[in-house]
């Protein structure tokens, strides 16, 4: 379900803001170690940060299968947000792949008539792309210039945990 200009769309970005105290750039600046520098995100609960800039080719193409299996692991019928950084947001179930497509949306606002709402991937590729789950406990966030992936929660770490070297990722902290 898109949630473009519906309240929820707001609402989960301000508990993004709010909850993951998100603050977005447009540099490069990893650290070693999460308390000795600025970072993008200040997580509460139990997290980890996974390095994703020497995946091959062929890792990359099993990221999505491998990162939705994950989702749907530890989904247990709850319902995920999908966003896009100023973009489109969704609301899915991750065993529905109907509900993961990219679709034109009609807007007599936009020049053209519309827009094409893209549904993110999982590998940032040049945005933060965020899949959280509807009450926040599990969270997979993309940071594109970093690089990186932060995953939080004990039910998706424990699941990104088995696949993260097959994907080439390298754990940071």
């Amino acid at each position: 379900m898109l949630l473009d200009d519906t309240p929820e769309y707001d609402a989960v970005w301000d508990k993004v803001f709010a909850t993951l105290k998100f603050r977005p750039s447009g540099s490069d600046y990893r650290e070693d170690h999460p308390t000795t520098g600025k970072l993008p995100f200040t997580i509460a609960c139990s997290y980890e940060v996974y390095a994703i800039e020497h995946m091959t080719d062929e890792q990359r193409d099993l990221m999505d299968a491998f990162i939705r299996k994950s989702l749907i692991l530890c989904a247990h019928g709850k319902r995920w947000y999908a966003l896009d950084w100023y973009h489109s947001a969704f609301k899915f179930d991750p065993q529905n792949l109907d509900e993961q497509q990219s679709f034109w949306v009609e807007d007599e606002r936009y020049w053209g008539g519309g827009y094409y709402a893209y549904f993110p991937s999982f590998y940032p590729d040049g945005d933060y792309y965020f899949f959280i789950d509807e009450d926040f406990q599990n969270g997979y966030l993309g940071h594109p210039w970093r690089q990186e992936i932060w995953v939080f929660g004990a039910a998706l770490l424990d699941e990104i945990n088995k696949i993260y070297q097959k994907l080439g990722w390298e754990r940071i902290f």
